[in-house]
């Protein structure tokens, strides 16, 4: 984890401290924004980003550095970002007693990617053609 990602994580917290239940714990490797137990943003590879849903897996998308120094819209656009996952039954946390039995993980890409990480364990994240970055993880 890298200072640029602990400065980032400063700022968005104190930026989006106007979210109710806003918890920021350690996450890939960076930092990641939760509400209520439901992960919505994340802070590394030097960026703030927006967890979305892409088909069957997960991207996401990097945040304009300028938001950080205005928490009212970036609230808003993170308020939206919260509105869309809590709609997404994958995106929501396992209920206890159930977490981890049962897994599954959610590949996108070619089989063979889906096969090397079935083998090895799934890849944190690698970019698209588009230039986001996707991530194998369902939670």
């Amino acid at each position: 984890m890298g200072q640029i990602e602990d400065e980032i994580r400063i700022d968005a917290e104190d930026a989006l401290a106007a979210i109710d239940g806003l918890e920021v714990r350690r996450v890939f490797s960076g930092w990641g924004f939760y509400r209520r137990g439901l992960l919505f943003a994340a802070a590394w590879d030097g960026e703030l980003r927006f967890r979305t849903r892409q088909g069957r897996g997960w991207i996401y998308e990097i945040v304009d550095r300028e938001m950080l120094g205005r928490p009212d819209e970036l609230v808003i656009a993170a308020g939206k970002v919260l509105e869309q996952l809590e709609r997404e039954p994958a995106a929501t946390k396992p209920r206890s007693g159930t977490a981890h039995r049962g897994r599954r993980i959610c590949l996108s890409g070619p089989p063979e990617r889906a096969m090397n990480a079935l083998v090895s364990g799934p890849a944190d994240h690698w970019r698209n053609p588009e230039g986001s970055v996707r991530s194998s993880h369902l939670r």
